[in-house]
């Protein structure tokens, strides 16, 4: 559906007028030939209509991919989930069809979408990572001077991969322009989320002073969260790894507890990568005697 149709069906079902929705913004000989679909209009013109029926981007966006899903959050969801179940084929399956995408488009998101997924295989498969693959989303992330919110999903799903120096030296950017997205409702838990990933880098190799560095940084990220009670459970859950890690102890008490917290509440992934990341930790610690 055009734009211009899709925007006269939007005004119709809210019954709103052409003179309040268009008002110094088109002429009416320009509104009849905008909503028959005959033409367009600039995108400055575009935000002040849907301004004017009181409908955000991201709605119109949604009605105008006829209330499908954004394709981009189906496809990481498809391969995250794929991921932490541990299902090869599965991921096998996303790469490949990542790549025909590729083929048939040319746009470099999927080439970044089968590289992921391949060092997402190759890691579950405890093979070496494949400095081909990694080097397709590292040399465009290093040569791209201003990050969108691609890019900062893209080093997310990433890290992983990523040399902890560079993460290191990357994060204060990405944490700025994070902090931007917050603003942004649908994005607004999402700093929380890249936090909780390198603090959980740092926790598996029990480095405790960088622990704590990236744990006060989850802090100050809860009080932008919508998901409160989720994010200051699992607060708790790192504060007490990072005791364990600084104090070499083996009473997890209050950790199984919280595991079993999780379940309670049905949340069953965080709690196996919980129960995971806890016996790493223990498996360490064990080791450095």
């Amino acid at each position: 559906m055009e734009t211009g149709k899709l925007i006269r069906a939007i005004r119709k079902n809210k019954n709103l007028k052409s003179k309040d929705v268009y008002k110094n913004i088109l002429t009416r000989p320009a509104i009849s030939r905008f909503e028959s679909g005959k033409s367009d209009t600039t995108a400055e013109k575009l935000f002040q209509i849907l301004r004017n029926m009181n409908i955000t981007l991201e709605e119109f966006y949604f009605q105008y991919n006829g209330n499908a899903e954004n394709d981009d959050f189906l496809t990481i969801d498809a391969y995250t989930e794929a991921y932490y179940a541990k299902d090869l084929s599965k991921l096998a399956d996303l790469e490949r069809e990542a790549k025909i995408r590729y083929e048939e488009t040319a746009n470099i998101k999927f080439l970044h979408y089968a590289a992921t997924i391949h060092l997402f295989q190759r890691k579950l498969t405890y093979q070496p990572i494949s400095g081909e693959q990694f080097s397709i989303i590292r040399n465009y992330l290093v040569a791209c001077e201003t990050w969108g919110y691609y890019e900062v999903v893209l080093f997310t799903n990433s890290l992983d991969f990523f040399s902890a120096d560079l993460i290191d030296a990357l994060y204060p950017t990405v944490k700025l322009k994070m902090t931007e997205f917050n603003r942004i409702r649908r994005y607004k838990n999402e700093l929380f989320s890249l936090v909780s990933n390198i603090l959980v880098l740092y926790l598996e190799k029990n480095d405790a002073d960088k622990s704590a560095y990236y744990y006060a940084e989850l802090e100050s990220a809860v009080s932008n969260s919508d998901n409160r009670m989720y994010e200051h459970a699992i607060l708790l859950f790192f504060k007490e790894l990072i005791a364990l890690i600084r104090d070499k102890k083996e009473d997890t008490h209050k950790l199984q507890q919280m595991l079993q917290m999780f379940d309670f509440l049905e949340m069953k992934r965080i709690s196996k990568q919980c129960s995971s990341l806890l016996a790493d930790v223990r498996r360490n610690n064990a080791e450095a005697f």
